[in-house]
């Protein structure tokens, strides 16, 4: 409740003490860790008398661990950890349905597929505002569009229009996992695309009983779902290059680029003023509209080395609860900068807050959990986007955004190079201007907003499930020697070490893989184990 309301003083010394009388609740843990992401308080992993640095780690939730580390095998390892101990086995289980299905039925060519979106988003939130374009521009002489809607708030404008795009509406909120599952059965879902992943009100336990032959993940949450019936899992060239699929549990399939976007934004008409939005006329003005749960001290180190060489730069935050407001203005004072250079965006309606993007010269991203919507929306209005890249998915969304809306040079790969660019751009206005000349020009015609094009791709990538179903070829996930890995990732973690900076990454793994093998010998997993070279490790 105190969390519900942004009491989150209150609300981390409830859930601490919690863990004090029973230090095994993994729910628990979970919000403890998100509540001091979101008050910035560092290191959130900060283990006491009683819990241990191990135990939090082994409850971390999936989307406070994309924020606290760029380690995709531990985020791999963490999914499946949680999907074991949290999801755990279906009560029971339509596979064997669908296996006779295949034998007896198959989709002419010139059917169309059912394909089911599933999601508690479908309305004013960051996937519903991402995805109303590709339910409108489906060709309906290929597919038919069952929209699956699992949450109790109440209607708003943009459920509306999501509603009105798709063929068929449902639902399934009051309904238990079971009877959700029969609910897509009886609609025939031919594919089910998963837009929550491990998200707020996904129905991963009625996932598991497979309502659907196959079932995808794509764009609610940004990384693998390392489940037994997650088949595929949506991306883009950039975000997963063939070399990263070891990352990833389900069959990587790509699209030109992998995030959907509004085209009909709802704007508002009254376009603030710097005055009107609290800052400085002739500054260089510094953004980053991402939740500040995503600031890491790496990040802001590096803001703050970014204002001490820009004379004349602010910078412009979303805010947070008032406490934390102030601890990110003592940090500033920490780090002898003047606290009245970083201001506070308030909270509004979207379209009031997608007005004042322009105020803004330059958008920071935060790494490792970068900017996804917020950078796509900054792309839009005219605003450049500088993203620092790591491997793992959530550290490169924006990078794939940048790079589909032209502007490749503002995607860098080392810390120092996020930097010297800021501060270059924020002392040379001129080149400011040049990229955001050159974003206006492109905003047409790039790949990030041509939906045209993403729709159209996207049903080829479904045709391409469909015909792995018919053929029986539908990817099994490699799931093996993953609890081995969490146990690495979780030694092999240190608040300390900023670990996209780390160049020997894999060794690290696979030299400690040499020394679970010594004391008792593991399968090959495709991924690091065997490593190619064993004797090197040796």
């Amino acid at each position: 409740v105190l969390e519900q309301v942004f009491i989150d003083e209150k609300a981390e010394e409830a859930l601490r003490f919690g863990l004090d009388i029973k230090p095994d609740q993994l729910d628990v843990i979970q919000h403890w860790i998100s509540l001091r992401q979101r008050q910035c308080k560092w290191p959130a992993i900060a283990p006491w008398p009683g819990l241990s640095k191990e135990q939090l780690l082994r409850g971390i939730s999936a989307l406070s661990l994309a924020a606290h580390t760029d380690d995709p095998l531990l985020q791999l390892a963490n999914a499946h950890h949680y999907n074991v101990n949290a999801v755990g086995r279906p009560s029971r289980s339509f596979a064997d349905m669908h296996a006779r299905r295949r034998l007896t039925l198959s989709k002419s060519r010139g059917a169309r597929l059912k394909i089911g979106y599933l999601s508690s988003d479908l309305r004013e939130h960051a996937v519903g505002f991402l995805t109303p374009q590709v339910y409108e521009l489906h060709d309906r002489a290929k597919v038919e569009v069952f929209l699956y809607y699992c949450n109790t708030l109440p209607e708003d404008a943009m459920q509306r229009r999501i509603r009105s795009a798709g063929d068929h509406w449902c639902d399934i909120a009051g309904m238990t996992d079971e009877q959700a599952a029969e609910r897509i059965v009886a609609d025939g879902i031919d594919i089910l695309v998963d837009l929550n992943g491990y998200t707020n009100g996904a129905r991963t336990k009625m996932l598991s009983m497979r309502p659907a032959p196959v079932i995808v993940n794509w764009l609610g949450y940004p990384g693998t779902m390392a489940s037994p019936y997650h088949d595929y899992l949506v991306a883009d060239g950039f975000i997963i290059p063939e070399s990263h699929e070891i990352y990833y549990s389900e069959k990587v399939l790509r699209l030109p680029c992998y995030q959907p976007n509004d085209r009909q934004r709802v704007i508002a008409d009254s376009r603030p003023t710097r005055p009107d939005a609290k800052l400085p006329e002739d500054a260089v003005v510094f953004c980053c509209f991402n939740g500040v749960h995503k600031i890491t001290p790496f990040t802001w180190r590096r803001w703050m080395s970014i204002l001490r060489q820009v004379p004349k730069g602010v910078l412009w935050l979303l805010e947070g609860v008032e406490t934390t407001n102030a601890r990110l203005k003592q940090l500033m004072a920490d780090h002898g900068i003047a606290p009245e250079r970083l201001v506070f965006a308030p909270k509004m309606t979207n379209a009031n807050h997608l007005a004042r993007y322009p105020l803004a010269d330059l958008f920071l991203d935060t790494s490792p959990y970068g900017a996804h919507t917020t950078s796509s929306d900054a792309l839009w209005l005219g605003v450049p986007v500088l993203t620092l890249v790591g491997r793992s998915f959530a550290s490169r969304v924006c990078g794939s955004l940048v790079t589909a809306a032209g502007l490749p040079e503002l995607v860098v790969r080392d810390p120092g190079a996020y930097v010297a660019m800021a501060v270059d751009l924020g002392n040379h206005p001129d080149k400011l201007k040049a990229l955001r000349v050159k974003l206006a020009a492109q905003r047409e015609t790039c790949v990030l907003f041509d939906m045209k094009l993403l729709v159209a791709r996207l049903e080829d990538l479904y045709a391409q499930m469909w015909s792995d179903f018919e053929a029986g070829t539908i990817p099994r996930p490699n799931l093996a020697n993953l609890d081995i890995y969490n146990e690495i990732g979780i030694a092999l973690d240190d608040p300390n070490i900023e670990l996209l900076a780390v160049g020997d990454y894999q060794d690290r793994y696979r030299q400690k893989l040499i020394e679970f093998d010594n004391f008792s010998p593991l399968p090959p997993d495709a991924r690091l184990w065997p490593p190619s070279q064993v004797r090197k490790y040796r």
